[in-house]
């Protein structure tokens, strides 16, 4: 939706953007594009002045924020961009923040400020029942919004993480560790070692928080643990 993220379309709109499943769009879409008004104008103001530098002769192929890839007729549903860590891209916010706590904790420049994590939470993919290509998708949405389970459940659920739906196979498959090759340069088993290690040396039964959906009629974008802190 034009307009509606405003950070995203910032982050897209810069230069170095790493992205995936965005149209390539030539120039004359673009001036197209700007000439829809109705379209045009509900964007902000560094998306609007992106496209326009996009429509001109001789700009190449670009991307717009809300034009994702067409596959088969229809947007793809997995559109996604690299976005810059905001610490790295506004070093001054995070500066301000440190100075806030030390000034709250009544610590000195030369004080160690340290923010400890209280919790780690791996997003659960949950999903209703749905209906693709006439063949129906099993629900598999049962669990809170934030799920505790003991370690070896947990840890069952890190290495696989069965969902009903997931986007990259569509249909029921795996969004676990074995399935993140391509995301992650450690070998799995080494990885999942490392990982079982920790949590027994501390003694962690986790808490898994719902992504997609909490039950069969309340959609969570994204993992509800991302919103607890706004």
């Amino acid at each position: 939706f034009p307009g509606f993220d405003k950070q995203t379309e910032k982050d897209m709109s810069g230069y170095g953007l790493f992205c995936s499943n965005f149209e390539p769009l030539k120039p004359d879409v673009m001036k197209y594009l700007t000439e829809q008004i109705y379209f045009y104008d509900r964007f902000t103001e560094s998306m609007q002045q992106h496209m326009k530098d996009a429509s001109v002769e001789g700009a190449g192929n670009n991307i717009c924020s809300a034009k994702p890839r067409m596959v088969d007729g229809a947007p793809t549903k997995n559109p996604r961009y690299l976005q810059v860590r905001p610490d790295v891209y506004a070093p001054q916010d995070r500066y301000l923040a440190e100075l806030g706590a030390r000034l709250y904790r009544g610590l000195s420049v030369d004080d160690p400020c340290l923010f400890p994590v209280a919790g780690v939470l791996g997003g659960r993919r949950n999903n209703p029942p749905d209906d693709l290509n006439g063949v129906k998708i099993r629900p598999l949405c049962v669990y809170n919004p934030l799920h505790y389970q003991e370690l070896p459940e947990l840890f069952t659920d890190y290495v696989t993480c069965v969902t009903g739906k997931s986007p990259s196979t569509t249909g029921a498959g795996s969004e676990g560790a074995l399935s993140k090759g391509p995301f992650n340069a450690i070998g799995a088993t080494a990885d999942l070692n490392n990982a079982l290690v920790s949590l027994i040396l501390t003694q962690y039964g986790g808490f898994s928080s719902a992504a997609g959906y909490i039950g069969p009629n309340y959609k969570v974008d994204h993992d509800i643990s991302l919103l607890v802190p706004e």
